[in-house]
């Protein structure tokens, strides 16, 4: 379905709407620190149709504890208030307000703001899931924003944007990383707090709080509801239940790390605390499955594919109770979509042959084009339990939404996981695919390099059946829409990060219909671009 010129006129006029709300108030903070209490900003999240979670902090406070007054009203100029209370803050949550309203009304637009001290926060805008027959969700999907790689251009370009229902995160909302070691933002003004790889709780608050004072982030956070999942970058990279790659020796207790890195992300995020993995309803549209496929029940990562230990029945990417949580889920949900957020990708990626490759001119090396170990590439019984249980009941309708690689990809989900490496993906006789996934790719982290980018993302879908649209290395989102008879993906880029002036551009656009489990590509697409 292209983008016209009037959709695209009603679109920006939305957006334009927002614009006098969304700049109300300025950031709180000047070159000599924090001028208010509300510095880092206001968000909400976890939208149900009765509540929502809504998020501020007190900036540079030393008080041993501060009640901070809330309010929530169907108007942006907060005259119609319908609830409101105090939360009483302290040091030993880091300053941070956290408070799940309740006895709202389902499928419509709040503002709401905080009071301390005198001063007022920006007001924010949210919303509640409806109940019932619900014809239309639009999510904007993103994943990956690393401080120092450059300016979160894409946040801003969502937040421009005046037709989404809420944000999904799917993972490495922050990184862990000293300065220059993924990343050195030096030149843009943007070196992480703390310059060091955190580890400890204050290095993890500290960086969350940095995030929170970006300018394009607060203002998405400021406009839209988040659904958040954590990767594995908010505690440090590649990490399992006992362990990371980029944890290593002379560290401290992993454990005592990985405990404080969750705390700070519930105490900085427009969160409900208690289990990660979780499912939200938009009424009888779409159920959203949220996984934790890393600290919940992750076995550690094999080293090789041809590891034997990769296809042990045992291993498991989210552990028993998670999976079996997960299963049931697909088994109970009766609504039209199913849509399931895993984090790391969860198709099949066959090898390349990367001495071809080479002998074409291609510059491509092992590394570049490895099969995964980190994905659910490394754990394919894992895979394989979930797919059987799909295909056993039936279970149609289900989409994958995934980040973590930095990169574009569609494809359909066959039960083909026990081939051998080297082959091309045929699904048994007879059967078609029983899933489809959509990867967005990454808000400023790196994608695979030039000049072997391009020619990969065409040699990829050959090799790939299954993959019907691959692009390896420019940023932005992923806008999905959701309506009972089909689900449509679109991938927004931004040309540059590197400057907060850019432009954004519709780069491709997928459908997959309900009951059919395939993903059909648009190539007629309209020149759209949003600057």
């Amino acid at each position: 379905m292209p983008i016209n010129r009037r959709d695209f006129i009603l679109r920006s006029a939305g957006a334009a709407a927002l614009w006098p709300f969304a700049l109300r108030a300025d950031s709180g903070r000047d070159a000599q620190g924090f001028t208010t209490p509300f510095a880092h900003g206001v968000a909400s999240g976890d939208p149900l149709p009765d509540r929502v979670v809504i998020w501020s902090r007190i900036s540079g406070a030393s008080d041993a504890s501060v009640a901070v007054h809330w309010e929530v009203a169907t108007d942006r100029e907060m005259r119609a208030t319908v609830r409101y209370g105090q939360f009483t803050t302290h040091s030993g949550r880091d300053y941070t307000v956290k408070v799940d309203v309740e006895g709202l009304s389902p499928g419509r637009i709040y503002y709401y703001r905080f009071r301390a001290f005198g001063y007022t926060s920006p007001i924010g805008r949210t919303r509640t899931a409806p109940v019932g027959a619900a014809q239309r969700l639009r999510l904007g999907i993103v994943s990956c924003a690393n401080y120092p790689q450059g300016y979160f251009n894409a946040y801003r370009a969502l937040a421009l944007r005046g037709d989404i229902d809420a944000i999904v995160h799917l993972g490495d909302y922050l990184y862990e990383y000293a300065n220059g070691d993924y990343g050195d933002g030096t030149a843009l003004g943007r070196i992480p707090e703390p310059r060091h790889e955190t580890l400890t709780l204050e290095d993890y608050r500290n960086r969350h709080g940095q995030y929170k004072l970006d300018p394009d982030l607060a203002l998405l956070h400021r406009l839209q509801p988040f659904i958040t999942i954590w990767d594995d970058h908010e505690v440090a990279n590649d990490a399992w239940t006992g362990g990371a790659e980029n944890h290593n020796p002379g560290e401290g207790d992993w454990f005592a790390r990985k405990a404080a890195a969750i705390q700070a992300y519930y105490e900085w995020m427009p969160i409900r605390e208690g289990r990660m993995y979780r499912s939200l309803s938009w009424g009888s549209l779409a159920d959203l499955i949220l996984l934790d496929t890393r600290l919940e029940g992750r076995d550690r990562q094999v080293a090789q594919p041809a590891d034997p230990a990769r296809n042990d029945p045992q291993r498991t990417l989210l552990g028993a109770q998670q999976e079996d949580w997960f299963l049931g889920q697909l088994s109970a949900s009766r609504a039209d979509w199913r849509l399931v957020g895993p984090q790391v990708m969860f198709g099949q990626l066959k090898g390349v042959n990367v001495p071809d490759l080479q002998a074409a001119g291609i510059p491509v090396s092992e590394d570049m084009v490895s099969i995964n170990m980190d994905q659910w590439d490394g754990y394919p019984e894992a895979r394989l339990r979930v797919l059987e249980h799909i295909r056993a009941r039936a279970i149609d309708n289900v989409v994958i939404l995934t980040g973590d690689i930095h990169s574009s990809w569609a494809m359909e989900i066959y039960l083909d996981s026990g081939q051998p490496l080297n082959a091309a993906p045929q699904p048994p006789l007879g059967l078609g695919p029983l899933a489809v996934e959509f990867v967005t790719p990454s808000v400023t982290s790196p994608g695979f390099p030039e000049p072997a980018a391009d020619p990969l993302a065409q040699l990829i879908p050959l090799m790939n059946p299954h993959m019907k649209y691959v692009e390896l290395k420019t940023h932005g989102y992923m806008l999905l829409d959701v309506r009972p008879e089909r689900v449509q993906s679109e991938w927004w880029y931004v040309d540059n990060i590197a400057s907060r002036n850019f432009r954004s551009w519709l780069g491709a656009r997928v459908e997959t219909r309900a009951g059919s489990n395939r993903v059909l590509v648009d190539n007629e697409l309209t020149s759209i671009n949003l600057v």
